[in-house]
């Protein structure tokens, strides 16, 4: 065989490897599913849970239980930011870009909820409204960064957390209080949680 010629193809083993380990580069630059679903479930199980069940007569609850569920959802939060950060950091280009991006409207997103929230009570909404607003909203907006993000990388199972998120959250909304904390404690952090067990079969699978 003379020099110019060219090589031989690749054989079927050879072309099937390659194909492999290009997926898998391109999953490692994906948020985890069981990752984000499991986070998010145990912090709203925990927190909205420990709301429910500590709610007092006059329908406030306990300010530990309060302490509890802020500090879980922030938990929740950096974890999401810097799992997303650290997924793709090693990407460069419009990619890093976007990824940066997307980090940043995290916290826009809960300095206008907070602004809104804000305002409902400088027009005298009443406290019950207050906290429902403030509690549908949140949710709303981790739910549609979420699905967001599940465009952005192509994440199905981010951009199904998302509209799971926001939905729970507006149907919370619709009973009311106490029974809100109970919705976001089940259907919210349970549904999570189960979806985490599927991702977990799925990406093993």
């Amino acid at each position: 065989m003379t020099s110019d010629e060219p090589d031989a193809a690749p054989d079927l083993a050879d072309a099937l490897a390659i194909i492999a380990a290009q997926r898998a580069r391109a999953d490692d630059t994906r948020p985890s599913g069981p990752l984000l679903f499991g986070i998010w479930g145990a912090a709203w199980l925990l927190g909205y849970g420990a709301l429910w069940l500590t709610t007092r007569d006059d329908g406030s609850p306990s300010a530990l239980a309060v302490t509890v569920a802020i500090t879980a959802g922030v938990v929740a939060l950096v974890v999401t930011i810097v799992h997303v950060m650290h997924r793709t950091r090693g990407i460069a280009g419009a990619s890093a870009r976007e990824g940066a991006l997307y980090g940043v409207a995290w916290p826009i997103a809960f300095l206008a909820q907070s602004m809104i929230v804000g305002g409902l009570s400088q027009a005298g909404a009443s406290g019950e409204v207050i906290s429902l607003a403030a509690n549908a909203i949140a949710a709303l907006v981790v739910g549609l960064l979420y699905i967001a993000g599940g465009l952005l990388w192509d994440a199905t199972s981010m951009y199904v957390l998302g509209a799971w998120m926001a939905l729970t959250g507006a149907a919370a909304a619709l009973t009311g209080f106490p029974d809100s904390y109970l919705v976001m404690a089940l259907a919210g952090g349970g549904g999570l949680l189960a979806g985490a067990l599927v991702e977990t079969v799925r990406t093993r699978g």
